[in-house]
């Protein structure tokens, strides 16, 4: 379970995510992220959007560009953004060559701590994935990764800009489906501290 306090860093843009609030904190509404980042690289996460949850990003340190509704923007220290439901972004990435530091909350509609935890455990994954080099990078194995991990997202309301909704839809309930009868899982236990 990933409660506040759980720490991941990506090896390749070297951002460091902090869960300061879980669904233990949030009654399953959501979480509260502090995310550093150091690299000019850009987001960790393709473009994508939730169905149903707003997020709000607040700048800490730094300068950031980001992505909302195809439009790359600038937000600086002391400002903060909000993503209605709906539409499509990226998160914050550096625009200059100083630290950038951000908080991400997401807020629920309704409760729902499988969410928080399936959505976090991704990021956890995938990170974790990265770090031990077990995540696939072609063929049949990727395949039924990435078909996981799409199933679990649109579980709950979260689609990537490409390809389309209908499109990933019918990836999760046949290849993600297949993918976890043969034992991928797009949230593995030992990457979220079980």
């Amino acid at each position: 379970m990933i409660r506040a306090g759980f720490t991941f860093e990506h090896p390749a843009t070297k951002t460091k995510t902090v869960v300061l609030e879980s669904d233990a904190e949030t009654n399953g509404m959501g979480w509260l992220l502090e995310v550093t980042r150091t690299s000019k690289l850009g987001s960790d996460l393709g473009e994508h959007l939730h169905q149903t949850w707003t997020e709000t990003f607040e700048i800490i340190k730094g300068t950031a560009k980001y992505k909302l509704d195809g439009i790359e923007r600038i937000a600086k220290a002391g400002e903060s953004f909000v993503v209605e439901p709906g539409h499509f972004h990226l998160h914050p990435w550096n625009a200059t060559d100083e630290e950038l530091v951000y908080r991400q909350r997401d807020h629920f509609a309704k409760p729902s701590p499988a969410a928080v935890q399936d959505i976090l455990g991704i990021f956890a994954t995938r990170t974790g994935m990265a770090l031990d080099r077990t995540r696939p990078k072609k063929g049949v194995a990727k395949l039924f990764q990435e078909a996981v991990t799409v199933r679990t997202a649109i579980k709950h309301g979260n689609y990537m800009a490409s390809p389309s909704m209908v499109a990933q839809k019918i990836l999760g309930s046949t290849l993600g489906l297949l993918g976890e009868i043969l034992g991928y899982r797009a949230v593995y236990p030992k990457y979220v501290g079980e």
